[in-house]
């Protein structure tokens, strides 16, 4: 297992605060940010991921996904149209997919032959759920315009531009205390007495899209005791032609060959 402790150090690092000259504030480029999300329609990327292990705190867990999202504003669950593959063994075995249409979602277990299926139009109660809508630009994006009209609880910093994977780019820090929130459309700050939360965003200032995310949080009590997460997302292709009907088919078709189990709220 890879440890943790080179990315916590990482983080701390780019938290270190420049003297250089800075024109737009974090909440400038936030609310850029936002806007510039507005105008895609879908997206198409690939994501690198490490993150504190749940099972072992003490190792790292890496992860290797591409997903293919189509905006769908009406929707509470994810925000999107989306087909999530999950990648191992040197990114070459697909172990597992989430594909939803925006009606049904399907996980499938490519490894063990199964599925899981969750209908939304027969359960409704789904909708409350955010399942990984905090890994979308739309979750992203929402969780921006609530840190914004909730100023009182953030601390919103601007930090040192820098290149990342060759482009020039804003740092925004976030930083939240004796509050707990779920990122994307789930948002609800909830009371967490000794809670710490600080985020990096690294956002290219060439069209104002994070293509960083690293955070890592701890209690008070605990201060050595950190979770971190580390998520970078390259190859970005905006407004791209999707098949819908190959990219989000949730049809019993494509469930040939697996063992479905229908879920429940």
């Amino acid at each position: 297992m890879i440890r943790k402790t080179p990315i916590i150090s990482l983080l701390v690092a780019v938290l270190v605060l420049s003297s250089c000259e800075k024109k737009e504030t974090a909440h400038e480029i936030l609310n850029k940010t936002i806007s510039s999300i507005d105008t895609i329609e879908t997206i198409y990327y690939k994501q690198d991921m490490l993150r504190t292990n749940p099972r072992q705190p003490d190792d790292t867990i890496f992860r290797y996904r591409e997903m293919y999202f189509k905006r769908l504003l009406s929707d509470s669950i994810v925000g999107v149209q989306g087909h999530w593959y999950l990648y191992s063994d040197g990114r070459h075995i697909l172990n597992y997919e989430d594909i939803y249409d925006g009606n049904k979602l399907i996980r499938k277990n490519n490894l063990g032959s199964a599925a899981l299926l969750y209908d939304l139009v027969k359960f409704p109660a789904f909708k409350e759920q955010h399942f990984w809508s905090h890994n979308t630009l739309y979750g992203m994006q929402y969780s921006f315009r609530k840190m914004l009209e909730n100023r009182s609880l953030y601390k919103l910093e601007r930090l040192h531009d820098t290149i990342f994977m060759d482009q020039h780019c804003y740092q925004i820090f976030i930083y939240l205390e004796d509050k707990t929130t779920m990122p994307g459309f789930a948002w609800k700050p909830e009371d967490s007495e000794g809670s710490v939360s600080r985020t990096v965003y690294f956002i290219d200032s060439r069209n104002y899209y994070p293509i960083r995310v690293m955070a890592e949080n701890y209690s008070t009590e605990n201060p050595d005791q950190k979770s971190f997460i580390d998520q970078i997302y390259y190859d970005i292709k905006f407004n791209i032609g999707i098949d819908e009907n190959t990219q989000f088919d949730t049809s019993s078709e494509s469930l040939r060959g697996y063992n479905v189990k229908e879920m429940m709220p």
